[in-house]
């Protein structure tokens, strides 16, 4: 098996998402492996403060982290105010950014001191359900000694790096070595390429009459946290809207190139105030729900079709992240204004 180790000059860093006290020890039978393999291993005690005042901190760890490990013994943890434990959130921030998740759960927290896990039924059936959503949702492993756990991440972490590489930390002594003048005519040679395939794909594209737009109806699936007789729990669910209220939705935000990163927040806005009704068929209790967040082929599917109806093309321009940015075709930004301006009432005189 090919062994797979950061070069001298890259790095990789993989945040830790585990309860405290509880978990400090297995936290650092983990950390040794990880920096034998020359990763950087960070995390952050969110039971020391406010979870609240602390939680842009962490997300902006997690962000700039390339994998994320969760640590899950025998307690769920704290409760947030919004009814979920610390690790619990961390781990949806983690998911909604798309960062490879290795869900590491305890095999028997019975086995666990009384200190180490949960003792009421309820936090038992917190912690229960958690760990069936990891299964589900994460690249999941079992341990039971923190020596197990130790030799499990060694073996599982090139594994997952191989699977799903990252693009990793350079040296910013190293970050301008390879030659300007090369690096500049390939970002321009790029920029011909990305230009001359949007234009191919025009040309291919179906005729309109054969695909949905207007008032044709499209679903999208979203997760949230649905707040339920004082509870909180999360849930799928699925909304249907037009296609001229998905363009309207985004279109504004082309006018200048918009990241997808802004144009998925518009929908989730837009789902977030219809979620309610939703989600009141499954949870009949419901009484408000929160942080909605697309599911990736949702918002894909939105993304593609624009682009297939011809209102978006990708802008030549980059996100932050090096992502591409969106904007309105001349196609675009007319059905924009036919969808969305405000028609004059007309009065007839008699």
């Amino acid at each position: 098996m090919e062994e797979v180790r950061v070069t001298a000059d890259n790095r990789y860093q993989v945040f830790i998402s585990a309860t405290y006290p509880d978990m400090q020890e297995a936290r650092q039978a983990l950390m040794v492996p990880l920096m034998d393999m020359g990763l950087m291993p960070t995390g952050f005690d969110s039971s020391a403060a406010d979870g609240n005042t602390l939680l842009p901190v962490i997300q902006r760890m997690i962000e700039e982290s390339d994998y994320f490990i969760l640590l899950v013994g025998g307690r769920y943890g704290t409760l947030s105010p919004m009814g979920l434990s610390e690790i619990h959130r961390e781990y949806i921030f983690a998911a909604t950014k798309r960062k490879p998740v290795i869900a590491l759960i305890h095999d028997n927290p019975a086995m666990l001191p009384e200190s180490r896990r949960e003792t009421t039924r309820e936090g038992q059936v917190r912690r229960e359900d958690f760990a069936r959503l990891l299964e589900n949702k994460a690249i999941c492993y079992r341990w039971s000694t923190e020596k197990g756990l130790a030799e499990l991440i060694s073996k599982v972490m090139p594994e997952v790096m191989r699977e799903h590489p990252a693009d990793g930390w350079i040296r910013a002594d190293r970050a301008g070595q390879g030659g300007g003048a090369q690096s500049a005519a390939l970002k321009e040679r790029i920029a011909v390429l990305e230009k001359e395939r949007e234009e191919l794909l025009a040309q291919a594209r179906p005729p309109l009459k054969s695909l949905a737009r207007g008032s044709d109806q499209v679903s999208l699936d979203y997760s949230c946290n649905v707040y339920e007789g004082g509870d909180c729990k999360l849930a799928m669910a699925s909304t249907r809207i037009s296609w001229d209220q998905a363009f309207a939705c985004v279109a504004p935000l082309m006018l200048n190139p918009a990241s997808e990163m802004s144009l998925q927040k518009a929908l989730e806005d837009y789902i977030g105030r219809r979620a309610l009704a939703d989600v009141q068929g499954d949870f009949p209790k419901a009484h408000a729900v929160r942080n909605v967040v697309m599911a990736s082929h949702a918002f894909n599917q939105v993304k593609v079709h624009l682009r297939a109806l011809g209102l978006i093309n990708k802008s030549q321009e980059k996100d932050s992240r090096g992502l591409p940015m969106w904007q309105l075709t001349a196609h675009g930004d007319n059905t924009m204004s036919q969808v969305m301006a405000v028609k004059r009432s007309v009065r007839v005189k008699i």
